[in-house]
């Protein structure tokens, strides 16, 4: 372990352990030489002021109890970690387009100058680790900017809709969620027209116009009952249950998924049998197509039949 992240990990293994921490049990967990562990205790005891005590009986270092809070001086953290956020921003910036950039850019800055003071090499990251979005639609920057402003200042907006037959529409809503859902930004907010919570995919959101207006307000708790009991992006309450059973060829495949949060599955023989609540089938008819021939819709008998129109549909415009 490079002694940076060593001197961390001492650091931090000693603040939640009071009572202290053996030598030997230090050396195994830390995966660490006794003289590399004694040079980390020096460094913190004489560069940073660490209150590093030693109990010979039993070989135990201690942080002395008057002094439990003490921090190591700057920021600290380890290289794993500097590598996550890092990550974690890329991420952000390749999946918004650079939505985020302008907010993020003077920490992403201090991030890597710190790396580099450290000996790692950002670069390493972009290289190392990719990040390949499917299916994601561009979102207009200034609407992002816009929508998030009224998220965090509680206001209404108008906005100009496209639906998915490019018909526009004029909407006020009142912001309460912004989502990001298979590479895609959703915002969840109350429709003052429809007067009911709706979802908005922020990339059909052509114009945006802030309220004086204060947002109407919804606990956390229906706002998860509306939005998030029912399967994939389409909210409501949940009115059906789907059973299906996937057979051997894509059985483990499926078990591993997490589906719903309220999915239940089980094996029978070599297949995997799931159910899961619903209310929306749209979604759930594009992600059991991905699965044919290889999955059997047991119920309900509505689910089927939209399910075996849309192969028929296939088969005819493909002959």
């Amino acid at each position: 372990m490079e002694k940076f992240d060593l001197i961390q990990t001492i650091h931090r293994r000693l603040q939640q352990n009071p009572e202290g921490i053996n030598r030997l049990t230090l050396t195994l967990e830390l995966n660490c030489t006794p003289p590399e562990l004694s040079d980390a205790i020096a460094m913190m005891r004489d560069e940073y002021g660490a209150p590093i005590q030693y109990r010979e009986s039993d070989r135990t270092y201690y942080y002395d109890s008057a002094q439990l809070a003490f921090q190591l001086p700057g920021v600290w953290l380890t290289a794993q970690e500097l590598r996550g956020i890092v990550t974690v921003l890329n991420i952000l910036r390749e999946l918004n387009d650079g939505l985020v950039a302008t907010e993020l850019e003077q920490v992403q800055q201090q991030l890597q100058d710190y790396m580099q003071q450290r000996g790692l090499k950002p670069g390493d990251i972009t290289q190392r680790i990719k990040v390949l979005s499917v299916g994601r639609r561009s979102v207009n920057n200034v609407v992002y900017q816009q929508v998030t402003d009224a998220l965090f200042s509680r206001k209404q907006i108008e906005i100009q809709y496209a639906s998915i037959k490019q018909t526009i529409s004029r909407r006020n809503i009142s912001p309460q969620t912004l989502v990001l859902y298979r590479d895609n930004w959703y915002l969840d907010a109350y429709c003052h027209q429809r007067q009911q919570l709706r979802t908005f995919m922020l990339s059909r959101i052509n114009s945006v116009v802030m309220s004086a207006k204060n947002a109407i307000e919804f606990n956390n708790e229906e706002l998860k009952q509306h939005f998030h009991n029912s399967y994939g992006i389409f909210s409501g309450e949940n009115t059906h249950t789907a059973e299906l059973l996937f057979s051997t060829h894509v059985a483990h495949q499926v078990a591993q998924q997490q589906w719903h949060p309220h999915a239940k599955g089980q094996w029978q023989g070599d297949d995997y049998q799931l159910t899961l609540p619903y209310n929306d089938q749209r979604e759930l008819l594009r992600d059991l197509l991905a699965y044919a021939p290889y999955v059997q819709i047991i119920a309900p008998a509505e689910l089927r039949e939209a399910y075996i129109q849309r192969l028929r549909d296939a088969l005819s415009i493909n002959q």
